[in-house]
């Protein structure tokens, strides 16, 4: 069956057509080679995300949204539903880029790579654990993984044999814990209190 060049071009148009009443009414437009979303509703303009298996309702995973969110707040939100994990993923690289400030508000950030490499000032709040104390005749104090934070010796009492006699902190090369300990022979009476600063 041989379909005639002006039926083609019929055909063409008439798909044509379907394509600009679809686009309008879903407030898509093409703007030079590019597609876009509009809206002039109270709410953004935005795309919801949904799927279902057969039988199942369909549950929504995420959005995509942009515009005036209120109070002068504009963004482009991407947002996952609920418990629905927001995966970037690549097999090449992935950038992150912003004019000022990039911000990341979780209660725990976790990064898993064999390279970390940072290019510029690297600064966080310091924070500080409650208080150890050892005295004579006690074992050592584990106090916090070396790559956590440091020691810090905030008091220090009691009775000392001579010069030598006094506390010791040192990092356990078998577990990389910072320990606190001290003079417990016979005669020393000795007191001490620690605090630990850093990521902690």
């Amino acid at each position: 069956m041989v379909m005639h060049q002006n039926d083609v071009k019929a055909r063409v148009k008439a798909l044509e057509q379907q394509v600009a009443q679809l686009s309008k009414a879903l407030g898509l437009t093409n703007a030079e080679g590019k597609l876009q979303l509009s809206s002039k509703e109270a709410a953004p303009p935005g795309l919801r995300f949904m799927h279902s298996r057969e039988g199942d309702t369909p549950q929504v995973f995420g959005t995509i949204g942009a515009g005036d969110f209120g109070n002068g707040y504009h963004a482009l939100r991407v947002k996952g539903v609920a418990d629905t994990r927001l995966d970037l993923s690549s097999n090449s690289d992935v950038l992150l880029r912003a004019g000022e400030t990039l911000n990341i508000n979780t209660p725990i950030v976790k990064i898993e790579s064999s390279r970390v490499d940072m290019d510029g000032e690297l600064s966080a709040r310091l924070c500080a654990t409650g208080q150890f104390t050892w005295e004579s005749g006690s074992p050592p104090v584990r106090l916090v993984h070396q790559s956590h934070g440091i020691p810090v010796l905030t008091e220090l009492k009691g009775k000392f044999k001579n010069n030598s006699s006094g506390i010791k902190m040192y990092v356990d090369p078998e577990d990389g814990y910072w320990y606190l300990t001290g003079d417990s022979s016979k005669g020393a009476e000795i007191f001490a209190r620690v605090i630990c600063i850093g990521r902690v």
